[in-house]
């Protein structure tokens, strides 16, 4: 591991002393969050209680109509997304029973008062987690935490990260390994802007998103991705990060909840965690160390089966290889508060406005920057097998033809009907899992 002679402070990255036929797709584990709503027929949320309190992997969000889809850690983008299948299956299958549907959007259906908007109803030990939700919506408001989206975990295997250990020159394992999840995370926030740009799918609410309006009118509100949008769901304050060491990094969390700006480490609204394996918790991270990396700026994409494209998780995974495989990116305040403007700049519709700032006072076309970056990425993984490079693939396609990105397809589609467009995708996705099975191949 080499020491960065600027701040005398060690740097990890994958493949250091890379060869020409080394970089391939290693084994890595994938964990999906995927947040969505429960609807009655007539579009609305529904009032029922959570009907999946038996079930490990399925759980509430915010609100009690507001199910989120936990799934453990699993080989490769296959089979998490086979694993995520099964879980909407179950959901299905229940919610037919029982007259709802599943909304397929990231923006909400159509919202009445705000007491109509259910706060997730824990009981016994766990009614602690109801008041904090209470606590969020007096501050952030209910609508605001109705956005839904997906949230990408992934962990390097021991394998690969024990071999590029042994050639780091670093003498403990845990602080290599730290070191590489810690400035990972630096850079995928300096270039969280590609995910939203390529992966935003949420262009459109219906007018009663905004309170005291009437439903049933579509919005377009210029945004690719309101939850990623300036608009979107953000803390009251930009935070400032410390990516030096884990250490470093937890404190720099804790002084939001200690300045009494968050009441909870989970407040923080960020687009990338660091977390340890298990439950997450500042203090857990301390003592056991990072475990896998949390990508958090996906929306659902109601384009596809399974709220998530599968060359959209193999590019995920390639994203974050390749950016463990470049050289540190340090990110100052400045810097910080540049890469949170990139993104929410990112998530608008029309690409031709957007100036990304690369640093030095200098900005790019997004889509310059953008095909430099994936140029760079198709490079890399040049020896790797065909369905990877098919992922690539289409996001170029995305670059070139704007027909390709989903927020330009939700618009076509559903531009004129949101909320009748929005029921009748739910209904076509529900009569799709009922007819086939909980297998996903």
């Amino acid at each position: 591991m080499s020491s960065d002679k600027r701040n005398n402070i060690h740097t990890a990255r994958l493949y250091p002393e890379r060869s020409e036929d080394q970089i391939c797709i290693p084994e890595g584990r994938i964990g999906l969050e995927l947040e969505t709503q429960r609807i009655d027929g007539n579009g609305h949320l529904a009032l029922t209680p959570h009907p999946f309190e038996d079930e490990p992997f399925i759980d509430r969000d915010f609100g009690e109509a507001q199910i989120e889809i936990n799934t453990p850690p699993v080989s490769g983008p296959e089979e998490a997304e086979a694993l995520l299948h099964e879980q909407l299956y179950i959901i299905h299958r229940k919610l037919a029973g029982q007259n709802e549907l599943l909304w397929p959007f990231s923006c909400p259906p159509a919202l009445g008062a705000d007491s109509g908007i259910r706060i997730a109803e824990y009981k016994g030990e766990l009614e602690k987690k109801t008041n904090y939700r209470q606590y969020l919506a007096s501050k952030y408001g209910k609508r605001i935490m109705t956005l839904c989206g997906i949230h990408f975990n992934y962990s390097f295997s021991e394998e690969v990260l024990r071999k590029n250990f042994a050639v780091s020159g670093e003498e403990d394992y845990r602080t290599y390994k730290d070191t590489l999840y810690l400035q990972l995370a630096e850079k995928v926030l300096n270039y969280s802007w590609v995910i939203v740009a390529l992966l935003s799918a949420s262009p459109l609410t219906d007018s009663s998103y905004r309170a005291g309006t009437p439903e049933g009118q579509t919005v377009f509100t210029g945004f690719s991705s309101l939850r990623c949008s300036r608009e979107g769901y953000w803390n009251t304050f930009d935070p400032v990060l410390s990516y030096e060491d884990i250490f470093s990094y937890s404190d720099s969390i804790k002084q939001y909840t200690e300045k009494k700006l968050l009441r909870h480490e989970g407040e923080l609204y960020y687009p990338v965690r660091i977390k340890p394996a298990g439950r997450y918790s500042l203090r857990r991270l301390c003592e056991s160390g990072a475990g896998h990396i949390e990508l958090r700026m996906i929306d659902l994409n109601p384009l596809t089966v399974n709220g998530i494209d599968r060359n959209d998780l193999r590019f995920l995974q390639m994203f974050l290889i390749w950016l463990a495989s470049q050289n540190r990116i340090f990110l100052d305040e400045k810097g910080q508060d540049r890469a949170l403007r990139n993104l929410k700049d990112a998530a608008r519709v029309d690409w031709n406005d957007i100036m990304i700032s690369v640093g030095d006072g200098a900005e790019v076309p997004l889509t310059q920057e953008l095909e430099r970056v994936l140029t760079d990425m198709a490079d890399f993984f040049r020896d790797a097998g065909p369905a990877y490079r098919e992922a690539l693939r289409n996001q170029k396609e995305k670059v070139i033809c704007p027909d390709r990105r989903y927020a330009q397809q939700v618009i076509a589609k559903y531009g004129n009907a949101y909320l009748s467009g929005g029921l009748e995708r739910a209904r076509q996705l529900q009569e799709e899992f009922l007819k086939g099975s909980g297998s996903y191949a």
